[in-house]
C-alpha cells in the first residue's frame, strides 16, 4: 500500500495532506526524527479479503435440523454431517481486486524554517492533514 500524497504551501504554513481510504486516525502512526528533520507517517492498511489457505471462525455456520419426529432414522444427506446439521461454507469469489493493502512508511525532509513543536494533524474522511507552521524570519 502506498498512499498518495499532496504538498503544498501557502505564507505561513506547509501541507501534507495523505490518502489513507479506510484507516481511522489510531491507525496511522508520527514520527519526527531526533534531529528533528525527518517526519515519517506509517501505518497499515489491513485487508477484507478472506484468504482460502487461512482458517477463519466465520468460515462456515451450523444451523441445526429440527426434525423431530424421527430423530433416531435420521439420513446423512448431502450437506449435512452425521449429526443432520446442514454446513454452510463462505465461498466468496473475486474476479477483479484493484484495492491495495499492507503496511506503508512516508518520510519527508522538514524545511529549516518550521516549528516542529508546533505541528498539527487531523484526520478527516480517510485524509491525513498534516499542518507544519513556519518560522516567521526576524524583521
Amino acid at each position: 500500500f502506498n498512499p498518495k500524497i499532496n504538498l503544498s504551501e501557502d505564507e505561513k504554513h506547509y501541507y501534507i495532506h495523505a490518502d489513507l481510504p479506510g484507516l481511522t486516525k489510531d491507525q496511522v502512526k508520527m514520527e519526527l526524527s531526533d534531529d528533528d528533520h525527518i517526519l515519517t507517517i506509517s501505518g497499515e492498511r489491513k485487508t477484507v479479503i478472506e484468504h482460502p489457505n487461512k482458517k477463519s471462525s466465520n468460515n462456515s455456520s451450523i444451523n441445526e435440523n429440527k426434525d423431530t419426529q424421527n430423530s433416531e432414522q435420521k439420513e446423512t444427506k448431502k450437506g449435512e454431517n452425521k449429526e443432520g446439521m446442514k454446513e454452510k461454507k463462505n465461498n466468496k469469489k473475486y474476479s477483479r481486486i484493484e484495492c491495495n493493502y499492507g503496511k506503508f512508511s512516508r518520510s519527508f525532509s522538514i524545511p529549516e524554517n518550521v516549528n516542529t513543536n508546533d505541528i498539527q494533524a487531523k484526520m478527516e474522511n480517510g485524509v491525513l492533514e498534516v499542518t507544519l507552521n513556519k518560522i516567521e524570519p526576524p524583521k
